[in-house]
């Protein structure tokens, strides 16, 4: 399993929990024969947004704007560390005020 696998596997098994809080989600994976592929994950609820974009190569840019309009960019260099692309995600869970055990 990639990088690009554990992203959808994350959102896969959370997408009823966004849905079921009123959050729209969002999400492409490139399928075709990139030099690097990459998965791009939206979520929204309100004005509170993350844009969240994963390239193979664990390079990633997560673009937010919170509740109260603040907005913040991102850019991570190596995310292939199971633990590192978890905080990442749970920032994502945060900002959409989603809390999973």
């Amino acid at each position: 399993m990639n990088i690009l696998d554990c992203v959808e596997t994350w959102l896969r098994s959370l997408q009823s929990i966004f849905e079921s809080a009123g959050i729209t989600v969002r999400f492409d994976r490139t399928t075709d024969q990139r030099p690097k592929g990459s998965v791009v994950l939206n979520v929204r609820r309100g004005m509170t947004e993350a844009d969240l974009v994963v390239w193979e190569s664990g390079e990633a840019d997560l673009s937010t704007m919170e509740y109260d309009g603040s907005t913040k960019q991102q850019h991570f260099d190596n995310l292939l560390e199971p633990k590192d692309l978890a905080l990442v995600l749970c920032r994502v869970a945060t900002i959409m005020r989603v809390t999973v055990a």
